[in-house]
């Protein structure tokens, strides 16, 4: 029997029938395109990615006023994905990625690389891919952080950083 968001009893409505239908769609891919520079230190929502490729908004999430921001249209459990990619800089020894709801960081939403000394060459950063129960109106971003001593530009071309939201069922 097929998964169904409803209960026996339940009346079958367009919204009920709406959700099903969703389930496991991507309704939100951006990427960052242009270079955004990251300051050294710790992570911080002020950081977040802003998003100025969007290739697909289905639920109409985000916008261009808040453009590091993807906003919940309805109560339910999302999957979150992505990647942030920085530019290469042999300076410090760490480069990560955090998920933030609301402008606080999510328990378990920290990826990130180590290493005694770093390559130079563009370093990628796969955020945790995440399911997460929100409700309508939180909003989300992907915060990364590095400590390379100065400011250091996200990456471009092939490299660039993405963010992919799929809607994963009813709450």
């Amino acid at each position: 029997m097929a998964f169904a968001p409803w209960l026996a009893g339940m009346r079958l409505t367009a919204t009920r029938m709406n959700d099903a239908a969703m389930i496991g769609a991507n309704v939100f891919l951006a990427y960052r395109s242009a270079a955004q520079s990251i300051g050294t230190g710790a992570d911080a929502a002020v950081s977040a990615v802003a998003w100025d490729d969007v290739q697909s908004d289905l639920l109409g999430g985000w916008s261009s006023g808040s453009a590091s921001r993807w906003t919940v249209p309805r109560t339910g459990w999302w999957t979150l994905s992505g990647a942030v990619a920085f530019d290469s800089n042999t300076g410090g020894t760490t480069r990560e990625c955090v998920w933030y709801v609301n402008g606080t960081a999510l328990g378990a939403g920290r990826a990130r690389t180590f290493g005694n000394t770093m390559a130079a060459v563009p370093i990628t950063v796969e955020a945790r891919n995440l399911p997460q129960l929100l409700t309508a109106g939180d909003y989300v971003q992907l915060v990364p952080a590095q400590n390379s001593g100065g400011n250091l530009n996200l990456s471009t071309g092939s490299y660039r950083s993405y963010i992919s939201i799929a809607y994963s069922g009813p709450a």
